[in-house]
């Protein structure tokens, strides 16, 4: 675009919102760290209306002039940093005076609309450090409209807790460590609902607190692990309803006593090259054995052939997991699988899976009910795994009430209006 064609273009731009432009500027930097130099498009107003930035009243006549230009941060033109520049004035206006509100700034934001919606696209698609290299910002600035774009696209409010009748309940890590979030989600629509801080029973007795007697009594059924701090308040809040056990959680108390027996039969320093390659490769006794390519797959079975014990405690797991994939229809036979497996994993004399044997026993109609009532038991689990990635990816989270606003972004805004700019 040529130097007069992009001039008529700002000439029209900026018409449209009641300004004109005087005058393209290009600003030299007068910094020793080389700051590159940027573009000051000054503007003129003819609109002959001021706005109040508090109430919005709308004053023909405005008192005086700020002693100061002021710059809002705009798309750039060509290769340089773009700023709009204009002296504003001053209304009376709301008790006292205020400095008027232009049509093209967002409130809290020295920027222009254009300019804030292109980071907050953007910071749909990129991590924010990457968005503030792109648009040489402060990491700050960018987070700050971020979450002003979230709670926008969220309408200021949170989401609606009408219409629950199914919720899971579980914790997932916030700084990847040992602090959480409690989070609760409609296993009816797939949406986080509520989040609240740490995973002890306050956490979750706030979030019944807020759903109220009322809403409360419609709650149908619950999807949680047995963890005391939750069983405790559920069977207080919602004691008519269904407590249901999520599989993931069984097939996670199988995993550790897989891992546990591996560590007692090897040892803490693996002496022979079994035990070094099962203490590298045991990734390969816990994941999926549909997950493991062929090779995987052969390389597994030598290495359990050359070990009965941690041979017979895999075999034991994949058992269980293929009862669950399978499409039970009768919940009778469901029942009795899950009893002849418990028989199995008690005789096996191996003691953290007798352990998990009594207590799968122990909670099997809570296990059982997940197929009897047809929910998607895989879901909460699911959304735990949205929320872990999206802390990966921002390789952590500093504020949490921001990591909040992303994982409704990400896990209840299933059409972000942000997420449809076109850049």
């Amino acid at each position: 675009m040529g130097h007069q064609e992009q001039g008529q273009t700002l000439r029209e731009t900026w018409a449209l919102q009641g300004f004109e432009v005087e005058s393209v500027e290009i600003e030299e930097s007068t910094d020793r760290g080389g700051r590159p130099a940027v573009k000051l498009v000054r503007l003129h107003d003819v609109r002959g209306v001021h706005v109040c930035p508090q109430c919005g009243k709308r004053h023909r006549e405005g008192l005086f002039e700020e002693s100061m230009e002021r710059r809002w941060r705009d798309r750039s033109l060509g290769d340089f940093e773009t700023y709009v520049v204009l002296t504003p004035l001053r209304i009376a206006c709301c008790g006292g005076t205020r400095v008027e509100q232009m049509p093209w700034e967002v409130p809290g934001h020295r920027m222009t609309r254009r300019f804030f919606e292109l980071i907050a696209a953007l910071c749909r698609r990129l991590p924010v450090s990457e968005v503030a290299k792109m648009a040489k910002l402060s990491w700050e600035t960018v987070c700050r409209v971020d979450k002003t774009s979230i709670e926008l696209a969220l309408g200021g409010d949170r989401p609606s807790l009408d219409g629950l009748t199914w919720i899971g309940v579980d914790e997932v890590s916030r700084t990847g460590g040992h602090v959480y979030f409690t989070v609760v989600t409609d296993l009816k629509s797939g949406s986080v609902v509520w989040l609240g801080e740490g995973k002890k029973a306050e956490s979750l007795r706030a979030f019944f607190e807020e759903l109220g007697p009322e809403r409360c009594a419609r709650i149908e059924g619950v999807i949680s692990d047995l963890g005391p701090a939750y069983v405790g308040v559920i069977a207080q809040a919602v004691p008519h309803a269904v407590h249901l056990l999520d599989r993931f959680h069984v097939i996670q108390w199988v995993n550790e006593a897989v891992n546990t027996i591996r560590r007692e039969v090897f040892g803490g320093a693996p002496r022979d090259e079994l035990g070094r390659q099962l203490k590298v490769k045991k990734w390969m006794l816990l994941r999926a054995r549909e997950a493991l390519d062929l090779g995987e797959k052969r390389l597994l079975g030598r290495l359990l052939r050359q070990n009965r014990t941690l041979q017979r405690a895999y075999l034991l797991k994949e058992q269980l997991r293929g009862i669950f994939r399978y499409g039970w229809i009768y919940l009778g036979a469901l029942r009795r699988a899950l009893e002849g497996w418990c028989r199995m994993a008690v005789r096996s004399r191996l003691k953290p899976l007798v352990q998990v044997g009594h207590r799968l026993r122990e909670h099997m109609e809570k296990l059982v009910g997940g197929f009897e009532h047809g929910i998607k038991m895989g879901l909460v689990e699911a959304i735990n795994g949205k929320i872990a990635q999206l802390r990966r990816r921002a390789h952590g989270y500093r504020d949490p009430q921001y990591f909040m606003l992303k994982i409704y972004q990400t896990c209840f805004l299933h059409d972000d209006p942000w997420a449809q700019v076109i850049l």
